[in-house]
């Protein structure tokens, strides 16, 4: 039972990262200025990021995930209303990247 808790922790955190990059992408397109650019580097990190931590460069996505943090913090304070949730799971992936957890390496 202890397996399948887990496992459906890790689908729910990953549809939740996916879901903040879809947004992040979409606002890159809608958005002007430094909000724009905020998502644009959110969304850009976390794909780079994933890629990273499928071919095993565990250092490179502790990088990013530094590089991250900061970038989803900017949409996160740029942005309005109920909008500010999806940049904070970027800033939550970020940390996990930045910490090493819950990834090999």
């Amino acid at each position: 039972m202890e397996v399948v808790v887990h496992l459906l922790a890790g689908i729910f955190v990953a549809s939740c990262i996916f879901a903040a990059t879809f947004f992040a992408a979409a606002q890159a397109f809608r958005q002007t200025g430094g909000l724009r650019w905020a998502h644009g580097l959110a969304a850009g990190l976390t794909v780079a990021a994933m890629a990273t931590l499928s071919g095993g460069l565990w250092t490179l996505s502790q990088i990013l995930g530094l590089g991250l943090i900061p970038a989803a913090a900017a949409a996160l304070i740029l942005d309005r209303g109920w909008n500010r949730l999806l940049p904070l799971t970027h800033v939550g992936f970020g940390a996990a990247l930045a910490a090493g957890l819950p990834f090999g390496g």
